[in-house]
Parts: C-alpha cells; structure tokens; sequence
C-alpha cells in the first residue's frame, strides 16, 4: 500500500508545483507536504520514485492522473492510518487535478445509436402508432449506470435484422385494415348472467351475494377475470368496473388493481391503476379509464383486503370482500378509416384509396375483408411520401441526393412487380434501419437540429417535436434563453413521465424492484400492492423535488415523503387513508424516514427474498448516491452470504472477510453505509431484530417466523467518524451533500449526454453543480444546467 501511495503522492507534488495559484486558502503543495513528503521525499525509503524525476503531464499520463484523483477524492489515499485532510484542502487539490486533467483530455465519443427505449417512442411518435415494439430489440449494454451510453450501444449483423422486423410491425400498424364497427358497450351483468359468474369463479373462489355481485374474498394472484367483457376487435376503449367493499370492517380498506391482458396464455398484462374500493350494493364505485385493447383481451381484476393478508384474522370476524357487480368496454373509440396514423405517413391525395381483400377469419365477425393501400399513380405518390418522410425520420433537413436514395428503392420494388403498399414498405423500412435515423450525434459541428435533438431525447427520449423542430429551422435554439423555455415546456409535457420512468429506473435501479420476491413465510405483509406503492413512492418523490426545483440534499434527508395508506402504515405514519391516492406527507419529529435510502423501493431492490447484505447495500450507496463505485471484489474471493438461521452475524462473517488486506481496503469504505441500512429489511420495514424462519427466539403471534438476532447498524467511516446507527450516518451523509450533488450531477449528465463522463470532464460537473447551488441545489436547476454544460454541446 504504501508504495501505491507514494507513487500517487510523488507524481502529484511534481504537478502541484506548476499549478498553484495564491487564491487557495490551502496551496496544493502544502497539502501534499503534510500528507506526502515527510516520508516520500528526496530520502525515499522505497528508493521507486523521486519528486525531481517524476515525467511531466501529458496526454500520455493522463489516464494515471485520473486514477490519481479518484483515489484522492473517495478518501481512499491518504490511507487511514495517515493524517487526513480536510474536506476543503481536498476538494481543492482536486480541482487542481481537474483542471489539468482536462487539458490533456477529449470528451468520450458523443455518436451512439438509439437504445431499445429510444427507438420505440421515436417510431410511436413519428408514425403516430402504439405498437410494443421495444420488446423486438435486445437488451441494450449499460455503461456507468445507464443503457443509452454510446460505448454500450454496439451494432451487430442480428440487431439489424430484429431493426428490419421491427420497421415491418411499425409499418403495419399505421394501416387500419378492417374498418371499426361503431362503438359499442361489451358489458357482463353478474346478476343477470349465471355463466360470467361461473366464468369468474372458474379463476377465484367467492360466492353469490344477495345484490347479484360476484365477492372475491381471496387477496391477491391470481385476479378475478371477467370474460365477457372483452372487446371484439383491436381499438381505444373506454372500460369500467363496479365494485363495492363486502363486510370490510372498521380496521380494513379494500383496494383494487385493474390490469388488461390477454384471456389466457402467459401474454403481458398492463397495470392500469389501483383504486379503493367504496360505495354500496345500491350505489357501487364505478373505475374508469381509457386503454388500447387487443381482440380477446379481458379486465383482469386484484383485490387486496388490508391487513387481511398481514396477520391471521380472528375466527369470530366476518370474512371481508371485494363485490365485482360488473364490467364494461365501450369502443373501439378511435373510428378513424383510414387511421390518422396512415394519413400521416401516407398524406392527403386523390389517387389513394383502400381496397377490399378476400374475407378472413375473426372470431366474433364474419364476413370480414381486410383493406389494402393502393394508387392510381403509384410513381408519383412514392416520390411524394418517402420524399416528404425522410427529413421526418432524419430529424433534420435532407439533400434531395440522399432522400432519392430512399426513392429510389421503393420504386425498383415497384418495377420489380411488388404493389403500391410494399413498395412504400421498403421505403419506410429502408428510412427506419438508415444510420441517419438509428444514430444520435452524428454531427461534426452542433448545429439547432442536433441541439433539438440532444433536449428532447435527453427530456423525453424521443424525437423533437415540431416547435422544437420550428426553433431550430430559425435557428433559435443557439440562444440559451429560447432552450431554458423549451426545457421548462418539456417538463410540463407528458412525454417528461418517460425522463422519470427511464432516469429513476436506472440511477435508482427502480427496474429491478421485481427480481426478487420476498420469502412470504418470513414476510407476509408482501404483495403487489405494497410493491407498486413503492414504485409509485420513489417515482413520486423523484416528480416532486424535479417539479419544485428542491435541493437535491432531500435524496439524503427530507421532511416529507409521499404516501399512500399502504406505505403509511408500512412505514408506521398514522393518519394517511386510501390506497389510491399518493400525496406529499409530513413526516414526524421522530420518524427514521426521508430520503431515498429510507424507501422501500430502493431497500428492496437491494436485498433479495429472504436477507439483507451490508456489502450489496453499502456498495449500491457508493455508487449510485455517492458516485464512488468500488471495484470488484478480487479473482477468487468468495460472496458473504448472511446466516438466515441465526447462528452467526453478517458483521462477524465480515471481519472474517476483511481479514484480507486486499478485501479490507474496499470493505472500510463499502460496509459503513452497508451497516447503516441493516436497520431496514428486505421490503423497507424498520427493525431492531431479524427476522427468522427457525430458532430459539419468540415466535411473532399470528405469523410463521421467529425473532433473530439483534441488528447492528453502527460502525466506522474511513475517516474515524463515527456512527450509533442510521440516523447519525444519516446525517454525516448530509454533511458531506456536496459529494452527493456532484454524484447525481454527474448522473445526471452520463445520462442526458449519451456518452461516459470522466475525470476530464469534471469542469462540466462543476458548471452543473455550481449553478444549481446558485439556486438551493434545485434537481431542476440542475436539469437546466446540464443542457447549457459544455459536455452536452461537445460535438
């Protein structure tokens, strides 16, 4: 160890000694005199390195320099043992470092394709369609956290031909082939239908009520299936549940999630939302919503009976309910033939119309004939639609040389006996696989197209719309007054759901919250339910600190949290009712909650099904909030698994671990923050004890498990500081906020940039942080620092 320190403090000296300026309260070489010199200087025991021998920066040993500096700031080097430095004095030397770094370095290649994500909102929002078409794709590679980094986006021979499939299903779904019938209402009336009752009862146990209703009395999978109101024919519908609570009881709320999905199979079902449950047999609650439904498609409906799943019910109670007194879909709502889709694609002309083919089989109409898209002058309409869909698809002005190209294409399968439709099909599919469409940052110089480009897939991960395209012909978007109205535009608009979706589910690792499923002996308080108000917690709070501009401190600590009952109760925060509405909630004096790292959502994701790992948590907390990842563990070293039986401790299993030097230098920085979160367990419930599924400790009435051993959640940072449990580490992290806003800076801008960030581009970082400190640490501010940093108008 000591011969790595002295390498990085010798080369560092030699640098300080050009780079000193009388502005610093700390001169760089002071600093690397108290913590270097006394024992690396021209008497080096090591006899390795000597300061007046040291090579000079270059772009040759700018790669040991970075390394140099992320020693230096995750408190690595120094070692423990030696003196520390202040927080000041090091964040001063690496500023230095920074600036310097930067000379000797170029910003990592901007040119990526578009990831999975991307490409699908893009073609939704260019052909006006809503086909799932990023499930075609492969997984993306991910690259310091995010998957539409340019170094994980590689092209391959077989991701071209899922592109190919992928432009013939987006083709095909701007064609409405059978024209609509009017809309109409698909209703099952329980109490008028023994066979939709039989029908639901063939998935759910329940039984007749007296007011015709079917009850479900079993809480979560498998739903109750109503069959009968499933629609005929693809379209938007209209769909509504009545429902009432069944004998719920003083104590109990009752709720449920409506999902659409496929009747049988293990096809995809989409969440729609969870509502509660009120009203009467007389005047039952009617959920509503619109949704796109395929044929056959049925309202998949979840109760859940709060707490009746959490702890046995008394024998004397009466059992609780969700009546389902019937379901309706009304549609299809969109009657437009042709589609607006087509007609955007295809345009007005007189010379197009839709042709009959021969009948097909439906299963719920007969007779029915698709329709096809021809002209009656096939030449000159291709012209016109690829000519006018290139500059579209392209994100920019074309030459009339490439959009020929495309042209050109379409009409040889005309001439080569192909129709009007699969002839354009080429065209269209050819624009859709084109490099000029695939790829982001193409440019050599950032002109307006590229600036509307890099916002609106940064905002929205789609193409820009047309005022952003409008803008941009004027050339309006090189005024950074324009950009700041466009991005707070962008914010407002519903498309910005996909930033929250896309930006939490990666830097959050809110995509991960259902690869595990808690072991439902040790807790039974799981469900869905709960997951989904997790999901719906994080992603809330994200909205609401974005949306207010707050200080991103919150993500360490805050006053509030936002809630629905399930949460509140979970969290152990009275006085919140309803499942279905999340609101913000003042926490208590003494609530352990506030932050991201008190949220179920983030102490799931990073546990699995039965325990808790400080190594797994502490080392989520380095990376994703502190921006230090450590790395991986050495060749060979086995993963400490915890003891679910009880019988050691994770910390004695550690101190065992730690007893390699190699594994003790990673660990003194990893199970801090990992000992700190012991405190939480595998779904976010507060605890002083583990739980287990065996032992000699007191079984919890009404419930299978057993009290286990006593959490430990202090412990030591790698400074000496010291911590009695998870609200002192807590606050710690809050001193030292400025390590956490430089993180999410820096996430912030991998993300919105496409390309990895590095020590050089740590100016960009500062821009981003020192303006939003200018405006209480705002995440929103930071949004806006982030278009205007130099990173993200770097060709």
């Amino acid at each position: 160890m000591f011969t790595a320190f002295t390498r990085i403090c010798l080369v560092t000296y030699s640098l300080m000694l050009l780079v000193t300026s009388p502005a610093w309260a700390v001169q760089p070489q002071d600093f690397f005199k108290s913590h270097c010199i006394d024992c690396h200087g021209q008497d080096d025991p090591a006899g390795e390195l000597r300061l007046d021998q040291l090579p000079a920066m270059s772009a040759v040993t700018v790669a040991t320099w970075s390394h140099i500096a992320d020693m230096i700031e995750s408190g690595d080097m120094p070692p423990a043992d030696a003196p520390q430095p202040s927080a000041t004095a090091r964040r001063q030397v690496l500023n230095v470092l920074n600036q310097n770094i930067a000379r000797f370095s170029q910003p990592a290649p901007a040119i990526r394709r578009m990831n999975r994500v991307e490409y699908e909102h893009t073609v939704h929002d260019l052909l006006d369609i809503d086909v799932s078409l990023a499930e075609l794709l492969p997984e993306d590679g991910e690259v310091q956290g995010f998957d539409n980094v340019a170094d994980g986006l590689g092209i391959s021979s077989i991701l071209m031909e899922r592109y190919l499939e992928a432009a013939d299903v987006a083709f095909d779904a701007t064609i409405r082939r059978i024209q609509p019938l009017p809309p109409e209402a698909r209703r099952a009336v329980l109490m008028e239908s023994k066979d939709n009752i039989d029908s639901v009862k063939g998935n759910k146990g329940g039984v007749i009520e007296d007011h015709g209703a079917f009850v479900d009395f079993t809480p979560g999978w498998p739903p109750a299936r109503v069959d009968a109101s499933h629609p005929i024919e693809r379209g938007i519908y209209r769909c509504q549940v009545a429902v009432w609570p069944h004998n719920p009881g003083e104590l109990r709320t009752l709720t449920v999630a409506v999902f659409t999905g496929p009747l049988f199979g293990d096809g995809k079902r989409h969440f729609q939302g969870m509502f509660d449950v009120t009203g009467t047999p007389d005047e039952p609650r009617v959920i509503e919503f619109t949704t796109r439904l395929n044929e056959g498609d049925a309202l998949h409906i979840l109760p859940w009976i709060y707490p009746e799943h959490v702890t046995w019910r008394d024998k004397h109670e009466q059992r609780p309910g969700v009546a389902i007194a019937w379901a309706e879909t009304y549609g299809p709502l969109d009657q437009d033939f042709p589609s607006l889709s087509q007609e955007k694609l295809f345009g007005e002309s007189e010379s197009l119309r839709m042709s009959e083919g021969d009948p097909i089989y439906m299963r719920h109409r007969r007779g029915v004939k698709p329709h096809y898209v021809e002209s009656q002058a096939p030449r000159e309409d291709i012209q016109r639609i690829i000519t006018d869909f290139v500059p579209r698809a392209f994100r920019r002005p074309v030459s009339p040389e490439l959009s020929d190209q495309f042209v050109q294409l379409a009409l040889a399968r005309l001439d080569q006996g192909s129709t009007f439709e699969q002839a354009v099909r080429a065209g269209v599919s050819a624009v859709l696989c084109s490099p000029h469409f695939l790829l982001l940052n193409q440019e050599s110089q950032l002109d307006d197209y590229a600036i509307a480009s890099r916002i609106s897939y940064f905002l929205w991960s789609s193409m820009p719309d047309d005022e952003l395209m409008q803008l941009a012909s004027e050339g309006q978007l090189s005024d950074s007054k324009v950009r700041y109205a466009q991005v707070e535009r962008m914010i407002k608009d519903p498309k910005f759901e996909r930033f929250v979706e896309n930006f939490t589910g990666q830097w959050l690792d809110l995509r991960d919250i259902e690869f595990t499923t808690p072991d439902a002996k040790l807790y039974p308080e799981f469900d869905e339910l709960l997951m989904r108000s997790m999901l719906a917690e994080t992603r809330g709070f994200f909205r609401h600190v974005l949306e207010n501009d707050l200080s991103v401190d919150n993500f360490i600590d805050s006053d509030f949290a936002i809630l629905n009952q399930r949460l509140a109760d979970h969290y152990g925060i009275e006085d919140v009712r309803g499942h279905e509405e999340f609101r913000v909630v003042k926490l208590p004096e003494n609530s352990v909650r506030g932050g991201v790292l008190t949220q179920g959502s983030i102490l799931k994701v990073t546990a699995n099904g039965t325990n808790t790992s400080p190594v797994i948590r502490g080392s989520w907390v380095l990376d994703h909030l502190l921006g230090q990842p450590a790395p991986p563990p050495p060749p060979g070293v086995p993963a400490v698994e915890p003891d679910i039986r009880g019988a050691t401790t994770i910390r004695q299993q550690l101190q065992l671990h730690r007893e390699n030097e190699s594994c003790n230098r990673c660990h003194a920085r990893i199970d801090p923050p990992g000992f700190a979160l012991e405190e939480f367990d595998v779904i976010g419930g507060h605890r002083a004890a583990y739980r287990a599924s065996q032992g000699k400790g007191r079984k919890v009435d009404k419930t299978n498990y057993y009290v286990g051993l006593a959490v430990e959640s202090d412990g030591d940072f790698i400074d000496g500081r010291k911590f009695s449990g998870f609200e002192e580490f807590r606050q710690h992290l809050l001193e030292d906020s400025d390590t956490v806003s430089r993180a999410i800076a820096t996430k912030l801008l991998v993300y919105g940039c496409g390309r990895r960030v590095g020590r050089g581009d740590q100016t960009s970082v500062d821009s981003v942080v020192n303006y939003a400190d200018q405006h209480n640490n705002g995440l929103r501010s930071m949004i806006h620092a982030v278009v205007e940093s130099e990173l993200f108008h770097h060709p």
